[in-house]
């Protein structure tokens, strides 16, 4: 649908295209000045002048002279180069406040196109450490932004249980059989915590004895054969990580359509890479096989190793065919860490011969390193800080912090809370860039926050519903937003004017972050948009106003609340009616 927004700025353009007598300007040439006195749009001269090889300034001065106020705009002004456009306040408030229903902000950009997700993505018999928790809180926000652009969205769970690091815990696990035994009839939790000790055993004793080396090399041999010796050790262990992993994917409200395993495609990995090696497309190195990349400005991989078992470069060969072959996606997106770009730009290069169809339908969203500030957080299982850890952390803070009794004893609350911190905090700084995560600031109730987003929402509910108990006339549960502003007899201020083009903006907001794969941009906005709603506040009485004021102040807020409920669900967590 078009919404007011994109239908003003069409008429801003085809003003400045029929003053200039030929189509000069588009949409995207239009940009929100720095002041708000300075005007709503603005439209810069510069190429125009260029073309005409005359002053900017002369060219704005020109097109300010033939453009008129109508109903739509309430003023042109040239400001040096720029031709700056004032609209007509309420005609923007007509046009936004009839429109900000519930749905607002979708786009039908995807037309039901299908695109992968994979993300999560945490190896078996491993921690589900911070960098895991950042990566589906990213992923899973990426994938209600793609949803909510009209595309259906494919979510994908690949996870790693075979390899040396399966077989470095499986040596563990032996060396420690009494307990393992023991520890079967425990909790989850002692189980995991058992698992995660006997990962670094082995991890330290292949790192520091040889004849462990030699051990573990065996083993990860017996796994990929399938010795049914050890399967029932490695089937156990791996059942208790699934179990693990999910409870903390319905924790975080996360989902998946298809689990995929990196057991499930390594035998064929091994066989496309050997396939496409009589083609010339790999070679051989040292008794393993590699994909040349420096043909291709890239560097060199190893695709199968000298003991002859796939790498991860070359299950992903594997793993992409099944995708491009079971689910046929118009767009394969991977939510991995920055440090692998290199690794995909081999990989999708390799693509490219093995499997021709996914030639330009592969992405790397790459998302940065998690850090704690402040010091250490002491974990369950070592020096690994888990993605629960810091969950009960900040969950803990919320509880100290919280002064009324309805947040300490309603545990539902704390945690919807929780994951507002958690979540906003882990995408507010952009995807690709390391983050400091701040334990004062993420649970902040008045700084650049979740809970500060959470507390705005409800306080803007508690007005509503005070309004509601004021029996006013015409709230905005009584009849539709967009009734309150056809009355004439009020001035709509400066500030809510702001707010009403705030609000306009919003599913350009949307677009964009869904283009970009960067939830920051919803997070930066609903921010700007809690302040800019509270300094209003603050200033401006709305359920004490006259009638007419307060009905359009009412039908005002119920919009901004609207649209903060979808942006929070957007970042992947839920309002709460108070705090």
């Amino acid at each position: 649908m078009a919404y007011a927004i994109s239908k003003i700025k069409r008429r801003l353009v085809d003003a400045v295209n029929k003053a200039c007598g030929q189509k000069i300007a588009d949409v995207v040439d239009l940009t929100v000045p720095p002041n708000p006195e300075m005007g709503d749009f603005s439209f810069a001269c510069f190429n125009l002048a260029k073309k005409k090889k005359t002053n900017p300034a002369q060219i704005a001065a020109e097109l300010a002279s033939k453009i008129k106020p109508d109903a739509t705009l309430k003023e042109i002004k040239a400001v040096g180069p720029y031709l700056n456009f004032s609209l007509q306040p309420k005609k923007l408030a007509q046009g936004v406040l009839t429109e900000v229903k519930e749905s607002y902000g979708q786009i039908n950009l995807g037309k039901k196109k299908k695109v992968i997700v994979e993300y999560a993505c945490p190896n078996v018999n491993k921690a589900f450490h911070i960098g895991h928790l950042r990566n589906i809180v990213t992923g899973e926000s990426i994938i209600r932004l793609l949803e909510n652009c009209g595309y259906k969205v494919i979510r994908v769970n690949y996870q790693g249980d075979v390899g040396m690091h399966i077989a470095k815990s499986v040596w563990g696990i032996l060396q420690a059989e009494p307990e393992f035994i023991k520890i079967k009839k425990e909790s989850l939790a002692k189980r995991i915590a058992f698992l995660g000790k006997a990962y670094a055993a082995g991890a330290r004793a292949y790192e520091e004895n040889k004849q462990a080396e030699a051990e573990i090399n065996e083993l990860n041999r017996r796994l990929y054969a399938q010795d049914p010796a050890i399967m029932p050790v490695w089937k156990i262990a791996r059942q208790w990580s699934l179990q693990y992993f999910e409870a903390i994917y319905r924790r975080v409200r996360s989902r998946f359509n298809y689990y995929f395993f990196e057991s499930e495609v390594a035998a064929r990995g091994v066989e496309i890479v050997k396939k496409n090696l009589a083609k010339g497309i790999f070679k051989t190195s040292e008794g393993a096989v590699i994909f040349s990349g420096g043909e291709h400005g890239l560097h060199v991989r190893v695709f199968i190793n000298s003991q002859g078992f796939p790498t991860y470069e070359a299950k992903d060969l594997a793993l992409a065919e099944n995708w491009f072959k079971k689910i046929k996606p118009s767009l394969a997106i991977h939510v991995v860490g920055k440090e692998q770009t290199e690794y995909f730009k081999v990989v999708f290069k390799a693509l490219e011969y093995t499997l021709p169809p996914s030639k330009g339908k592969e992405r790397h969203v790459a998302y940065g390193w998690v850090h704690l500030r402040g010091g250490k957080m002491s974990s369950r299982l070592g020096n690994v800080v888990t993605g629960e850890d810091l969950l009960s952390v900040v969950s803990g803070e919320i509880k100290k912090l919280s002064k009324t009794s309805a947040v300490k004893n309603k545990p539902k609350l704390v945690e919807e809370i929780t994951l507002a911190a958690v979540k906003y905090a882990m995408l507010k700084g952009g995807v690709e860039k390391d983050i400091a995560f701040d334990m004062e600031e993420s649970v902040s109730l008045s700084g650049n926050s979740g809970p500060y987003l959470l507390y705005t929402y409800a306080r803007i509910k508690s007005i509503i519903k005070k309004a509601k108990k004021l029996k006013s006339k015409k709230t905005p549960q009584d009849k539709p937003t967009g009734q309150a502003k056809k009355q004439s007899d009020f001035i709509v201020r400066d500030d809510e004017k702001q707010l009403l083009l705030k609000l306009a903006l919003f599913p350009e907001i949307t677009q964009a972050a869904a283009e970009k794969y960067d939830p920051s941009i919803i997070a930066k906005y609903l921010f700007e948009l809690a302040q800019s709603f509270n300094d209003y506040y603050h200033r401006v009485p709305v359920l004490k106003a006259p009638e007419t004021e307060r009905e359009f102040r009412l039908a005002l807020i119920n919009a901004i609340v609207l649209v903060l409920k979808k942006g929070v669900e957007l970042l992947g967590f839920e309002t709460v009616e108070r705090m």
